[in-house]
């Protein structure tokens, strides 16, 4: 009895077992195995148990082909990235759009695919393909001009990207101003405005620092007061306002958080909104790695059956503390929720630099239901050492999973010395087992740029902003060409 004499819904479980590689070695056996590969629930299962940095799914409108070419693109990436010294793997190439509007940090690119310039004073949004060279406005403002811009993106719930966007336009016939939430939803062709809503001048202040994107919620602070401004819920669009300050654990927060108390972060999940905070009054009570005590606090919207006002108000429903660097927090691993605890999980990534080391930590954040009698439930955290790096790394960027799979660089810049980078790669896919990472040996960008025809004039320096995508390995950086130009440089690593 021969592999292939065995029938198909048997065979379909075994190959279910198969990584991405070994599945496209087993075309090459004979033509009935090859056929059997080609089928969309071999490439479903690949898909759902991939231990790979990808974007959300297998979804019911993704075809075996999208799924494949995710899979294969990433493992691709995956094989070197941590194991030797990154190196380019397709020539690098250079953007430049038609005007000069790449300047400054006013810039995104989204999945590694769309470059997003707003036109600073100016009317539009422009983005671009950058793929196939193709310009798309995404917003016109009618008699008036763009003069802040600030976005975040994140997965949608049926698959692909969305970017969502604050702008503050000023009349050109007036000195009146307006704020706008946009949203943006990139297909595979073209993107497209799904929304664009006005939000009132006294809801969210004058000067908005932080915007924070989960797959419901958004939510955005003031800089200049430290205060939690507002939160929208993008299916309903809906506006939110933070309830006042208050604290069980710590009865000074109110007062403390109105007069001295700053806001740090504020991060939206799939399932909360955690505002975290460290108060001026303690800020000295640092633990041994110079972290400040700070004041972690968990909102969700109103529960089913609340009243509801032209102000509706989140709901204050975790609360705790914990010694955490949370001016580097980055979102890890979105909310993992136990069925039988009721207990959520949400895993962070930060790094902090010490005695000529930049050290990277998972933090696993654990939001406990409520003791009985009480209203508030507790928050947890706790923490695991993952690689160093040598020098101090001032920049990270890493793209994650679903399901809590990373694949990121750290960049170590130096005006003298230049810039190194170093891959790695995280898994914090279980909420019971220990979150793992890898990093790999660091690289000079000059050496890596020297093995192309890379214009001197484009190569990268230390003070630059950077774009990563964790699923294609592609880093894209703005810089000044010939003529004072401004292009993007984009590098695919592996």
């Amino acid at each position: 009895m021969t592999l292939t004499s065995l029938p198909h819904d048997v065979l379909y479980r075994v190959l279910c077992f198969l990584s991405v590689r070994e599945i496209i070695c087993l075309r090459l056996v004979c033509k009935d195995l090859r056929d059997l590969t080609f089928h969309t629930a071999i490439w479903h299962d690949a898909y759902k148990y991939a231990k790979l940095p990808r974007p959300l799914g297998p979804l019911d409108s993704q075809s075996r082909e999208f799924l494949e070419t995710i899979l294969v693109k990433s493992t691709q990436v995956g094989v070197k990235w941590n194991k030797q010294a990154l190196t380019i793997t397709s020539k690098a190439t250079w953007f430049e759009p038609e005007w000069s509007a790449l300047q400054g940090d006013h810039w995104e690119v989204v999945a590694g695919l769309w470059l997003v310039i707003p036109h600073i004073s100016g009317p539009d949004i422009l983005c671009y393909d950058l793929e196939r060279g193709l310009r798309h406005v995404v917003y016109h403002t009618n008699g008036a001009q763009i003069l802040s811009f600030k976005s975040a993106t994140c997965e949608a719930a049926d698959g692909g990207c969305i970017m969502y966007a604050i702008i503050m336009e000023s009349a050109r016939s007036s000195a009146s101003f307006s704020h706008k939430l946009l949203s943006v939803r990139f297909y595979s062709d073209s993107p497209l405005l799904e929304f664009c809503m006005v939000i009132p001048g006294d809801v969210i202040g004058m000067g908005m620092s932080q915007l924070s994107a989960g797959k419901r919620l958004l939510c955005m602070s003031d800089h200049l007061t430290g205060t939690l401004n507002l939160a929208v819920d993008t299916r309903t669009r809906v506006l939110y306002r933070f309830p006042p300050p208050s604290s069980i654990i710590d009865p000074t927060f109110a007062t403390s958080c109105t007069q001295e108390t700053y806001l740090k972060r504020l991060i939206a999940t799939e399932t909360h909104i955690l505002a975290m905070f460290t108060p001026l009054t303690i800020v000295s009570q640092l633990d041994e790695g110079g972290n400040c005590r700070a004041i972690i606090q968990a909102f969700t919207l109103p529960s089913a059956g609340t009243d509801s006002t032209s102000s509706p108000t989140l709901q204050l429903t975790h609360e705790g503390h914990c010694y955490l660097d949370i001016e580097r927090v980055s979102l890890l691993c979105d909310s993992m929720t136990n069925a039988g605890t009721g207990q959520t999980q949400i895993k962070f990534l930060t790094h902090c630099m010490r005695l000529n080391l930049t050290k990277y930590f998972a933090h696993r954040v654990t939001l406990s239901p409520p003791p009985p009698g009480q209203k508030l439930g507790n928050i947890s955290l706790s923490t695991e050492h993952l690689f160093s790096v040598p020098g101090y790394a001032n920049t990270m960027k890493f793209t994650t999973s679903f399901d809590g799979h990373a694949r990121g660089i750290c960049v170590l810049h130096n005006e003298r010395d230049g810039t190194e980078f170093y891959g790695f790669t995280i898994d914090a896919s279980s909420m019971d087992k220990p979150c793992s990472g890898i990093v790999g040996p660091g690289v000079d960008i000059k050496e890596v740029e020297a093995t192309e025809s890379f214009p001197s004039s484009l190569r990268m320096t230390w003070n630059v902003k950077l774009a990563f995508d964790g699923n294609l390995g592609r880093i894209c950086y703005r810089k000044r060409a010939q003529e004072g130009r401004n292009v993007l440089a984009i590098v695919d690593l592996a």
